[in-house]
């Protein structure tokens, strides 16, 4: 299974919890980018700009989609890219695409530190991403959940429903 969705919307915390309750790998393609760089997402940013990031993240979906099955946490923006899209579409994954609204997203996020893409005005940059990608989620997602008045353990039980209902359990 894989979680794709807007920053805030948990696809971390939901992701590692699930493959907990489902005695599976977590994978999280931010972690993956960070550890293979050695270096914060805000520095890689700061010292290599967004398209060095971009491409990293590509390259750890496509390693983490090749390797065991798993749960895996996406970044927010893996779908900006048309090939991250591509893969994902590809059939061997559940997609879920985790929502919320702007409102609580911004909530969760609080000032948007440690998150470039919301540097400066945090409202307006949330605004217009969720705006940009909510079509490339709906595209790639097989199930969209609104987390946006339910908890982490509420998501975790629904997706496990949703997956008995798919017959992936």
């Amino acid at each position: 299974m894989i979680l794709v969705g807007p920053m805030g919307s948990g696809k971390s915390t939901v992701g590692r919890d699930l493959a907990a309750r489902l005695r599976r790998p977590h994978r999280d393609t931010d972690a993956a980018v960070v550890h293979g760089a050695g270096r914060s997402i805000p520095e890689i940013f700061a010292e290599a700009g967004e398209a060095d990031f971009r491409s990293r993240e590509s390259a750890s979906l496509k390693e983490i989609l090749d390797g065991p099955p798993a749960v895996v946490s996406t970044g927010g923006g893996i779908v900006v890219s048309e090939d991250n899209r591509r893969l994902l579409s590809d059939g061997r994954s559940l997609v879920v695409w985790l929502d919320a609204s702007v409102e609580a997203l911004l909530k969760r996020v609080r000032n948007g530190r440690g998150r470039p893409l919301l540097d400066g005005d945090v409202a307006a940059n949330m605004n217009a991403m969720v705006s940009e990608r909510e079509t490339w989620y709906s595209e790639v997602s097989d199930i969209r959940v609104d987390t946006t008045d339910i908890s982490r353990d509420s998501t975790v039980d629904r997706l496990l429903l949703d997956l008995e209902r798919e017959s992936v359990l």
